[in-house]
């Protein structure tokens, strides 16, 4: 095999037809692999919607879920076997990337990438956390708040569903903002007295980007997305002060 391992620097000396065919079987490899993922996840589809639903029957209430036509749950199976092999997959589609591309870096780069890559998976990780945990579980409540009195509350399947994906993935989105700043950083694009000297225009700019992400407009919701925002741009100053000073002069 031409790459055994990330660090392997006889890939340097393949030629450009070896790049394509290396290329081709970790793109076939890749594709395998999302393709057995979404098989399993197809089968274990009820369970993968009773825990992506758990959040919203947290609330000591249990709202009783419906379907429009026949096809809605089989639409309903199809997404959540889509999502959730892609999230799967997601480590070895990177492994499959970085196998292929760090070879031709430098060591400096490689641990550049390697660093964005955890980061931006914890951060994904932890924004996703947010929501599941946090943000989905007042859903209810407040839609309870807002359902007229002698009005029976139901939840149809499929938009529902979609809807907690998306709140999902908009905060793991959302909790990439401070790799963002500390790539700007790195490249010495922004410094941190730029952004000392910009704070308040970034928190603005943040409650905006808050505000268009949360998918409800509840406070809570709004707050559960926005101060944590706050909290990394302030560890991204004095991070940014780490990284200025290792720079050199």
């Amino acid at each position: 095999m031409a790459t055994m391992g990330l660090m392997d620097n006889d890939d340097k000396r393949m030629t450009f037809t070896e790049h394509l065919g290396e290329l081709r079987i970790r793109l076939i490899r890749s594709i395998v692999g999302i393709g057995i993922a979404f098989v399993l996840c197809f089968i274990f589809w009820e369970q993968l919607y009773k825990v992506l639903s758990y959040p919203l029957q947290t609330r000591g209430m249990e709202i009783p879920w419906i379907t429009n036509n026949p096809l809605e749950s089989m639409n309903v199976a199809v997404r959540l076997a889509g999502t959730f092999a892609a999230i799967i997959c997601a480590p070895h589609i990177l492994y499959e990337i970085c196998a292929f591309v760090f070879p031709g870096l430098k060591p400096n780069e490689r641990k550049l990438a390697l660093t964005l890559i955890v980061g931006c998976s914890v951060l994904a990780v932890a924004g996703a956390a947010v929501a599941y945990f946090l943000v989905s579980p007042q859903l209810i409540g407040l839609m309870n708040q807002w359902t007229p009195e002698g009005v029976k509350q139901q939840l149809q399947m499929s938009p529902t569903i979609a809807f907690e994906i998306f709140l999902l993935l908009a905060f793991a989105v959302a909790f990439q903002f401070p790799m963002v700043v500390l790539i700007l950083v790195y490249l010495g694009i922004v410094s941190q007295q730029t952004l000392r000297a910009y704070r308040r225009y970034a928190f603005v700019l943040l409650a905006v980007a808050a505000a268009a992400l949360t998918p409800t407009t509840d406070p809570f919701s709004f707050a559960a997305m926005w101060v944590p925002l706050v909290l990394m741009y302030e560890a991204c100053v004095w991070i940014a002060y780490v990284i200025d000073r290792k720079k050199p002069a």
